[in-house]
């Protein structure tokens, strides 16, 4: 961490040199928080920014470009793409590095930290931030993308949420990791997390909360009536078959000095202003501009009904090869959010993979776990090196990565990622 923060401290002055900056980011909720993060730090220095939020990086994203530019959430695994932008160009990623990088930048890879479970992009950002100035207040939205990542609140994680409370900006307690808070009954009702058999239906929500002796609101549940609830959701996801209940239990956290205190209905509506083509809203709400926050509510209902039925589709139509388990799809949201609550919830026994035709292109999202990746598996790896055997580009983190294919080779490209898989778990090494 002595190392990584010296090096936060010499990007963090070579930013401040800057006449201007440019901004290119992720549009996940870990990209728009790292994009509020340095925005936010380039307004109080004094430095005029523009920002663009995008999908992926590609020929698009840098034809043109002329620094200073900051990437965020993306370019450690495209140097080639990074070295075409002329002028000053900055780096901040927490994705598996390949190749080498010729510009200022920083990964928490780079100094034996997993970027995949304990750094995001936005922690990476923060730790450029914190040195810009008195920016402690920020540290909230870097949790915010940790969290937006899956992310545990341990090692650098943790340390940030130490600061954070510290300075005020979040308060910790023990609860239901909901994303939303209001009424018991309406937010299982609707709630994507936990995934419980009864999610869509009223009726069902209601019998299981009145089963468990449960009413009030969810923000507000503590002591026998929290243990109580808590207990119920684990056996039930246990006779679900799913051993997600640290995704549901635990440790919340409640942001003081952003535009909504639960974080983690930030994350939800983050994600889905990224996937519904409005990360702008997202990246307003983050610079705690408070005027589009009943439209992103009203939008994140839309995208919890396309999750769902994204869902509904991967249990019904899922097939299964040697080694990973994928669902075919054309048009559908969010399938980076389907395959990890897939993962998560339904089918928990080897990598999920959702592909999806859009846009005159396939697009890939592949999610495991940590007992998967316990056992040597790598998506990073498997989904880059089959993307490239079919003509396509691939990356990112051992247990969450993705890929853009040409049409028509999917299933060449699936045969790959099953040989590549059942390679990695046969011989208990990630590589």
């Amino acid at each position: 961490m002595k190392r990584l923060e010296r090096s936060a401290d010499a990007v963090a002055k070579s930013i401040l040199r800057c006449h201007s900056m440019r901004v290119i980011s992720h549009n996940d909720a870990d990209g728009i928080t790292s994009a509020g993060l340095i925005c936010s730090a380039l307004f109080r220095a004094g430095i005029p920014y523009q920002a663009t939020l995008v999908p992926r990086l590609d020929e698009n994203v840098v034809k043109g470009l002329e620094g200073p530019v900051l990437f965020c959430d993306m370019g450690s695994g495209q140097p080639d793409l990074i070295s075409r932008v002329k002028g000053d160009v900055f780096v901040l990623d927490h994705h598996r590095p390949v190749g080498t990088l010729s510009c200022p930048n920083l990964n928490p890879h780079h100094f034996g930290i997993d970027g995949a479970f304990e750094l995001s992009a936005a922690g990476t950002v923060y730790s450029v931030v914190r040195k810009m100035g008195q920016n402690a207040d920020l540290a909230g939205l870097a949790l915010v993308g940790a969290m937006g990542d899956r992310q545990a609140l341990i090692g650098p994680n943790r340390d940030i949420l130490d600061e954070a409370v510290k300075a005020g900006a979040v308060e910790v307690r023990a609860g239901l990791k909901m994303a939303e808070d209001g009424p018991v009954e309406e937010v299982f009702a609707r709630t994507l997390e936990p995934l419980l058999d009864f999610v869509g239906d009223p009726q069902e929500a209601q019998e299981f909360l009145a089963e468990v002796g449960c009413q009030g609101r969810v923000e507000e549940l503590a002591g026998t009536e929290l243990a109580r609830l808590s207990s119920a959701i684990v056996l039930k996801l246990l006779m679900q078959g799913s051993f997600a209940a640290d995704s549901v239990v635990g440790e919340i956290i409640r942001l003081k000095r952003e535009v909504l205190e639960n974080a983690f209905e930030l994350v939800m509506i983050l994600n889905a202003c990224g996937k519904m083509d409005l990360p702008g809203l997202g990246l307003s709400l983050c610079l705690r501009d408070t005027a589009g926050l009943p439209e992103a509510r009203k939008m994140t209902l839309e995208y919890r009904k396309s999750i769902l039925e994204g869902i509904d589709l991967l249990r019904r139509q899922h097939r299964d090869l040697q080694n990973i388990r994928y669902l075919l799809a054309t048009e559908i949201r969010g399938g980076g959010v389907v395959a990890g609550l897939g993962i998560r919830y339904l089918f928990t026994d080897r990598p999920l993979l959702v592909l999806n035709h859009k846009e005159g292109t396939v697009r890939v999202s592949g999610r495991g776990n940590k007992p998967l990746v316990r056992a040597g598996l790598d998506l990073s790896v498997a989904l880059r090196v089959a993307a490239e055997n079919v003509g396509g580009v691939g990356g990112g983190h051992t247990i969450a990565s993705g890929a853009t294919l040409p049409p028509g080779r999917e299933e060449e490209f699936l045969a790959h990622v099953d040989r590549i898989v059942g390679e990695q778990l046969r011989s208990g090494v990630s590589s």
